[in-house]
């Protein structure tokens, strides 16, 4: 048999294994659903938001109603006005729910009641619009003519010269960057995890030994990484297609085109950082004596998994930062950290191919590495062996 059809059998027969159970689409349901409501929840949220209605009740109030609005649309506050003859026909509609806030205006005070109070900004939108009406008035009955006055409480209008200015689709690229991260560190803690579990399950059970008469060691570790690694990408894959599928559907958000093209950017690191850290984690199961030893042995390759995911929000805040530039080509945090710079827009066109570069040679070592560690503790029984016992056997 030669070797890639045996790794091709291995990794079908993993593949089989993790399809027939119940777990792997209960998770991809899961993960599905999750995508979906990221992406519809939030658009009918800010969709559903109504602006403010205020009932004007008697003359003076309805007087403002030009001024609330002009005041509201510059500080960006969404209000609706209606007239209301007396008190009485307010608070019907206020307890009605056809209305939030009713003002009553005066000569020298004014009354805004609601059924469950207002929020700062409409509050402050309405105290703006009496403080002017009420200086316009007292500059009346001060003999003052309007004309003079007014000019002078004109505002100065001032303009914002931005020196480095924010994309329009920043806030877009900032979440994306954050939840392609969440994502990866989700994938790669599971399903690596799962193929160290299933490397000290082999070994323990000895049903390893089986099968390494009829294969060779590394082609039964290369079969099972990328048997797991394929039914990782396809669970992946039906969560990215069930939300842009979401988004078109109820039209959540404008997906920028960086975003876009973060998806397969994404899932060229999702497979490298697999990869690299699939064959570490398959290494260290293979040390265990035991079922119970296996989060002793992964849990410093993991680390290194938890250390890229924090980094990543420091990253997004400091995008050009040195040591994010340096820190992203180091192999265990590339896969958290250059989708992350993918998404924000800070990579210079020679990054990408370098740190693919960096990757692919990254791989390779610690598929040799691995390997070698693997073949040598498949078969050793007794205590659980050190990696520094298991490069040593020959």
């Amino acid at each position: 048999m030669s070797g890639w059809v045996a790794v091709r059998l291995i990794a079908g027969r993993e593949i089989a294994e993790r399809l027939q159970g119940r777990v792997i689409r209960v998770m991809t349901l899961l993960t599905a659903l999750l995508v979906i409501a990221g992406v519809t929840i939030p658009g009918l949220i800010s969709g559903s938001s109504a602006p403010t209605r205020i009932g004007l009740v008697g003359t003076p109030a309805q007087a403002l109603a030009p001024s609330l609005r002009r005041i509201a649309q510059a500080a960006r506050v969404r209000v609706s006005t209606s007239d209301f003859a007396d008190d009485a026909a307010a608070r019907r509609a206020l307890a009605g729910g056809r209305l939030d806030a009713a003002l009553i205006a005066g000569p020298s005070s004014a009354r805004i009641e609601s059924e469950q109070g207002i929020s700062a900004s409409v509050r402050a939108v309405i105290g703006s619009a009496l403080d002017g009406a009420h200086l316009r008035s007292e500059l009346a009955l001060a003999g003052i003519p309007l004309t003079k006055v007014l000019p002078a409480l004109t505002p100065v209008p001032v303009t914002v010269a931005e020196l480095h200015p924010k994309a329009p689709d920043q806030a877009a690229r900032d979440v994306a960057a954050v939840a392609a991260a969440l994502l990866m560190y989700v994938s790669l803690a599971m399903y690596g995890g799962a193929v160290a579990t299933g490397v000290a399950q082999e070994k323990t059970s000895r049903t390893a030994e089986v099968l390494l008469a009829a294969v060779r060691p590394r082609q039964l570790l290369t079969g099972k990484v990328l048997g797991i690694g394929a039914t990782a990408l396809g669970q992946l894959g039906i969560a990215a297609v069930a939300g842009l599928i979401a988004n078109a559907v109820v039209h959540s958000a404008r997906i920028p085109g960086s975003v876009i093209a973060l998806i397969p950017a994404f899932l060229v690191c999702f497979l490298a950082g697999f990869l690299l850290f699939a064959f570490a984690l398959a290494a260290a199961g293979a040390l265990v004596a035991r079922q119970e030893e296996v989060q002793m042995v992964t849990t410093p390759i993991m680390v290194l998994l938890v250390i890229g995911y924090v980094l990543v929000y420091p990253a997004v805040s400091s995008p050009n930062a040195g040591w994010v530039r340096v820190v992203s080509f180091l192999p265990p945090m590339t896969p958290m950290l250059m989708p992350a710079r993918i998404a924000l827009g800070h990579l210079a066109w020679w990054e990408l191919p370098l740190s693919a570069l960096i990757m692919a040679a990254s791989v390779y070592g610690m598929v040799r590495l691995a390997s070698r560690v693997y073949a040598n503790a498949l078969i050793h029984g007794g205590p659980r062996l050190g990696w520094r016992a298991a490069l040593a056997i020959r």
